[in-house]
């Protein structure tokens, strides 16, 4: 379930968020699995940020047609990192890597 304060879309990539410990942010980008490219977290400090499952909406009987997929990022602790995205093949590795997002994210008490 999808509870953040903010949603950052493709078009925010780069973009400097600001949340309060305990705040939620949600990355919702454009997915379409039956190419195999998916969205996975490159990096995240756990220290500072938890990650939850992501929650994929794809158009109900369109075969073959991408939607949308979101993540959602629970900040715990004061701090500064850089939440980062990747859309690739995981069976590939890195080199199949076709985009990514990124956000900095400020945590403040």
């Amino acid at each position: 379930m999808n509870d953040a304060r903010m949603t950052l879309t493709d078009a925010d990539d780069g973009k400097s968020v600001t949340l309060k410990a305990g705040e939620t942010i949600a990355v919702t980008l454009p997915e379409n699995a039956t190419t195999g490219y998916r969205w996975a977290v490159d990096s995240v400090d756990a220290a500072l940020v938890t990650v939850r499952d992501p929650e994929a909406s794809y158009p109900v009987g369109a075969v073959g047609s991408g939607g949308l997929v979101t993540w959602t990022f629970v900040a715990k602790a004061p701090g500064i990192t850089t939440v980062t995205l990747k859309r690739w093949r995981h069976w590939e590795g890195d080199t199949s890597v076709v985009q990514r997002f990124r956000f900095q994210l400020s945590i403040v008490r």
